[in-house]
């Protein structure tokens, strides 16, 4: 396994009070640089709509649920199987076979009196979100995870629970609310603790929860054919919260298997019954390792592919991974059209090639990658001396990069610490303001670096993080 992370992997994770911080050889900003000649150099507007115990992580921007993170209600949400939509009054929960949600609302779930001019996300783990609507005495908070076809709810102990029936017909059962054909033709049950009992005015339902703070909703399978059936059979589940999801994963270099295990931890808050309904996509129930728990409940349709539901807390995924060329061997005689001298032509075409002055993180990222793959070539093909040229030019500019100087305000890094994330400047396509396509704009770089230690043996010293 690589010993070596870039320089990038630590600046993601630090944060300093200092307008300079020094890692190894590089530096980053953590004030804002000022913008460039062109009036480029943006940041992300606002700050996150946090609360709870998500005040203490860092902001993850690219998760299903991240676009709560800067607006105050959201709809199209999809946990797969759901929809979900916030309110002022609540959530919506809504399934969408294809496009988004509209005005498609089957299911609203809330408190009486609850008018909260925004969602905050309150707690998040490695795939469930908690979101809380707060206003004058009134507090609601709602947990739903991916693939989870149970949506979770607490309020403050004053409150009482409202569900308001947009689509669909409502049938009363002790503490269970089922929902028939509604939105698409698919049914819903909202259960209560044990004991209580619901208030019908109009469209609208609600119970004291026989003075617990907690309930649940579940969208049952689209194909079933007997929602009162399945509505009891589904009530075991109802009282098992998920408190924390955990996606942990190991390599074995031997055996080039890829091994992911998913862990729910779960808060019982009644009954016997301590495992979730928990659904797995067709990349994950495809590649099942031997000793995981396998699916055994009914199957949802989904724009993913079948989710096929697991009665357990626990399974694994295992994937085999032997690495990738990151050039193909120089083996001529493989192809009869193959002409060496065409392509060291090719090769001196590109091996004197400079770096943009003007340009962005985007592209900067593709042209760094163009002489890359050329000097990977050129040294497959024995070409010495045009591989050290591309090398010479991209290790000057990439560690123009990842060093800041004050004043400056181009090729430099700069941490938001408000957002917990790191911004490259001049930005490409909405990186800055936006925060988006981190994900490959910073892949570029840190391929980038690689290519330098492959050739540079020992340059990570200086300007990367040593793993230990």
């Amino acid at each position: 396994m690589t010993r070596y992370i870039a320089l990038l992997f630590v600046v993601f994770n630090m944060a300093a009070s200092y307008a300079q911080t020094t890692v190894g050889s590089g530096s980053y900003s953590t004030v804002f640089p000022g913008v460039d000649e062109a009036g480029r150099n943006g940041t992300p507007s606002g700050i996150p709509q946090i609360s709870g115990n998500a005040l203490n992580k860092p902001i993850p921007t690219n998760d299903w649920w991240s676009y709560l993170l800067k607006e105050n209600h959201v709809s199209n949400l999809f946990n797969y199987p759901i929809t979900l939509k916030t309110k002022t009054s609540g959530l919506v929960m809504t399934y969408i076979p294809f496009g988004v949600i509209g005005d498609q609302e089957s299911v609203e779930i809330g408190v009486q009196g609850l008018n909260s001019s925004k969602a905050t996300v309150s707690d998040y783990s490695d795939w469930t979100v908690s979101m809380s609507w707060t206003n004058s005495s009134h507090q609601f908070t709602a947990t739903s995870g991916v693939g989870m076809p149970f949506v979770y709810f607490t309020k403050a102990a004053s409150d009482v629970a409202r569900v308001e029936v947009k689509s669909g017909t409502a049938t009363i059962n002790n503490e269970v609310l089922l929902i028939e054909n509604a939105q698409h033709n698919v049914d819903y049950v909202v259960y209560a603790p044990v004991g209580s009992s619901w208030n019908k005015s109009g469209n609208v339902y609600t119970s004291s929860l026989n003075n617990k703070n907690y309930w649940s909703a579940v969208m049952l399978p689209q194909s079933n054919t007997n929602a009162s059936h399945l509505a009891q059979t589904y009530k075991k589940y109802a009282y098992v919260f998920p408190s924390n999801t955990l996606a942990n994963w190991t390599y074995n270099e031997n055996t080039s298997v890829l091994r992911t295990d998913f862990v729910v931890e779960t808060d019982v808050k009644e009954g016997s019954h301590s495992t979730v309904l928990q659904g797995l996509l067709p990349h994950q129930w495809a590649h099942l390792a031997s000793d995981s728990s396998t699916p055994n409940m009914e199957t949802y349709t989904s724009i993913r592919g079948e989710l096929k539901m697991l009665d357990g807390n626990t399974f694994s995924v295992e994937n085999s991974f032997k690495g990738i060329l990151p050039t193909l061997p120089n083996l001529a005689f493989k192809s009869d059209s193959f002409s060496p001298s065409s392509l060291n032509e090719k090769i001196t075409l590109l091996e004197n090639d400079g770096l943009a002055t003007w340009t962005d993180s985007y592209n900067e990222g593709q042209m760094m990658n163009r002489l890359i793959q050329t000097a990977r070539i050129a040294d497959e093909t024995g070409n010495v001396e045009a591989r050290t040229k591309i090398v010479a030019t991209i290790k000057e500019r990439l560690e123009d990069w990842l060093t800041y100087e004050s004043g400056e305000v181009a090729f430099l890094f700069y941490y938001n610490n408000d957002w917990t994330t790191l911004l490259g400047y001049p930005a490409g396509h909405g990186q800055d303001s936006n925060i988006n396509d981190h994900h490959f704009h910073w892949g570029y770089f840190i391929h980038a670096a690689a290519f330098l230690e492959q050739y540079e043996p020992g340059w990570a010293d200086d300007w990367g993080w040593q793993r230990r």
